[in-house]
């Protein structure tokens, strides 16, 4: 029967695991078109929005494509 001790090493490795999953490069890809709300091009895709940096509106998500 596992200890408490080897339970949370496992708990931990999975919480770790997700961590670095919902951080990924992809998640953070700059897109090159412009702002539908203030015009800037500051549009970053994060978490499946395309989120304007400069006033936070987003533009575009995963549903949209």
């Amino acid at each position: 029967m596992p200890g408490r001790e080897e339970a949370d090493g496992r708990e931990r490795k999975a919480r770790d695991a997700r961590s670095e999953r919902s951080a990924t490069p992809g998640d953070y890809e700059r897109d090159p078109a412009p702002c539908d709300v203030c015009g800037i091009h500051a549009l970053v895709w994060r978490r499946c929005k395309l989120v304007c940096e400069n006033c936070g509106a987003i533009n575009k998500s995963c549903a949209d494509l």
